[in-house]
């Protein structure tokens, strides 16, 4: 896989699982988009039942708080794809690696605390895509 791919794959891959569903969670306030965005979240806390949806100024506060830190997250590894990755995919993998488990493992863990274990299965899928870019091809210095 030349770096161009690996560069293209994670730009796709930051704005199709973080920057789209934290617009998403941004803009569906209230509107055309909360359906998907509470469909996701009941999804993600098994059984898939209609019952789990954001509600309340608390619920709608934290959903553009996440949604704000989904698309600085998805953003930053779209910057360092291009700009570090691109040029030295050692350290850019470095620095997207480190984030990605961080969030992996605070998000999973807090996912099955709160009784949404379905949520770290997901994790795991975005986690693994992510991957894919980061882990295929030699380092370049």
């Amino acid at each position: 896989m030349t770096i161009n791919t690996r560069v293209l794959l994670l730009k796709v891959l930051a704005f199709a699982l973080l920057i789209g569903p934290g617009l998403m969670m941004i803009l569906g306030f209230k509107g055309p988009f909360m359906p998907a965005v509470n469909a996701f979240l009941d999804f993600a806390h098994q059984p898939y039942d209609g019952q789990t949806q954001v509600s309340g100024e608390a619920g709608f506060l934290l959903n553009a708080i996440l949604g704000g830190i989904l698309i600085g997250f998805g953003t930053m590894i779209w910057m360092v794809s291009e700009h570090v990755f691109r040029g030295n995919s050692g350290l850019g993998r470095k620095i997207i690696l480190t984030a990605l488990l961080a969030w992996f493992v605070t998000d999973s863990l807090g996912s099955v605390l709160a009784g949404a274990w379905f949520n770290a299965v997901i994790n795991l899928v975005i986690l693994v895509s992510f991957l894919v870019p980061l882990m295929m091809g030699k380092a370049e210095a």
